[in-house]
């Protein structure tokens, strides 16, 4: 009985299944059949879904070994970079470098010619410091961190902030800008004119200076209203003076609380929560603003009231006490700073808490200027530290 079971079970199994219609167990003679809808064949091409192009099915084949297993370092389609345009993708290497040599050629000439020009050659009226008055900034390039020793013999860490090709781009009046602050664009170290657009390659262009890789925007007053094209050195600031920073954090993607907000985490016998957040409350809901794992850096940190140690005229140097936001090579935004403590009130605190107004301007055109410039409580590196007595009777 058992085996004739067994005989029928495997001689309905082996029935014929296709995708039209499809054949139910029992006798072949009276079994019904169920017919779907013909569908046509060859007439549109057959398109991926959604899911499975995120997945990246098609190319299966490329990041699979023979056992059909992914490795651990693959990357979907759908979270690859998207491809970006390059300007020399269809250049030979002749072509870029000649290219390239045009274009630096043409950066070097163009702020001589536009010096020389005659219909460029007049300047800007110079106004006076008034109270509430704000002036424009510097864009600079973070160069590391250099202790600094006073002479009471303490230390503290300061800050190398090289201005590196500073150049002003464009000047925004009152009326054009928002009809209650003018603002000035300044720009930083000569870039490649291949990866810019063409309004802003307009700017440059029109300010007769060459194409800048990092620009920022400065909000000022009328009366400091400075010319495009007018350099910016390490001189538009004066030691003894207080600035702010602002420069893009280092960026660590998504992190724990742990690391994003110094948390304890759990107990080390604790099971399954050891770097864990908690209690997040109570209510049955979450308050707003809660600490919790999250993008950690790449965003942009301001720092107040740094103050300017030391000025190094050779290089563009500037070094502020204290560090702020960033990695080495960061662009940093120079400005002024706004704590209200240290506002001026009056011309002599305007020539001690900010620096020359609106820029420097030298007294004269062949001004030697020294190489280094201390603060009155720095101690000088080539000055000695220690000074015994005389035993010489």
């Amino acid at each position: 009985m058992l085996a004739s079971r067994q005989r029928l079970f495997t001689s309905t199994t082996k029935s014929s299944c296709c995708f039209c219609e499809r054949e139910f167990h029992g006798n072949k003679k009276y079994a019904a059949k169920r017919h779907r809808t013909p569908r046509p064949k060859n007439v549109f091409t057959p398109v991926e879904p959604v899911n499975a192009v995120k997945r990246g099915e098609r190319f299966a084949v490329r990041y699979t070994d023979k056992y059909g297993v992914r490795s651990d370092k693959f990357v979907p389609v759908h979270k690859l970079p998207a491809p970006r345009w390059s300007w020399d993708y269809d250049l030979t290497k002749d072509n870029v470098d000649f290219l390239s040599e045009i274009a630096r050629n043409y950066s070097e000439n163009l702020q001589t010619e536009a010096t020389n020009a005659p219909l460029n050659d007049e300047l800007w009226p110079v106004h006076d410091w008034q109270k509430d008055s704000k002036r424009c900034g510097a864009v600079g390039i973070k160069l590391g961190v250099h202790p600094i020793w006073f002479k009471d013999g303490s230390y503290c860490n300061s800050t190398l902030i090289q201005i590196l090709d500073c150049n002003v781009v464009k000047y925004f009046s009152k009326e054009e800008y928002n009809n209650k602050t003018a603002a000035v664009l300044v720009g930083a170290k000569n870039a490649s004119p291949f990866y810019r657009n063409e309004k802003y390659a307009q700017f440059c262009r029109d300010a007769g200076i060459p194409m800048k890789a990092k620009c920022f925007r400065f909000l000022v007053t009328e009366n400091a209203a400075l010319k495009p094209g007018t350099p910016i050195n390490a001189m538009h600031f004066r030691v003894g003076q207080y600035v702010d920073c602002l420069a893009k954090s280092i960026g660590y993607g998504f992190q724990g609380v742990m690391q994003r907000w110094k948390m304890a985490g759990g107990h080390p016998h604790a099971k399954l929560w050891h770097r864990r957040i908690g209690s997040l409350g109570a209510g049955g809901k979450v308050i707003k603003g809660k600490k919790m794992p999250g993008q950690l850096g790449g965003t942009y940190e301001n720092i107040r009231g740094l103050k300017v140690l030391r000025i190094n005229t050779k290089y563009n140097v500037i070094y502020v006490k204290g560090r702020f936001a960033g990695h080495i090579n960061q662009f940093v935004k120079i400005c002024d700073t706004s704590v209200g403590r240290l506002q001026p009130n009056t011309e002599e605190e305007a020539k001690r808490l900010i620096g020359p107004f609106p820029r420097y301007i030298p007294i004269d055109s062949n001004e030697e200027l020294p190489e280094e410039i201390y603060h009155d409580s720095v101690h000088r590196m080539n000055d000695p530290s220690i000074i015994l007595p005389s035993t010489e009777k």
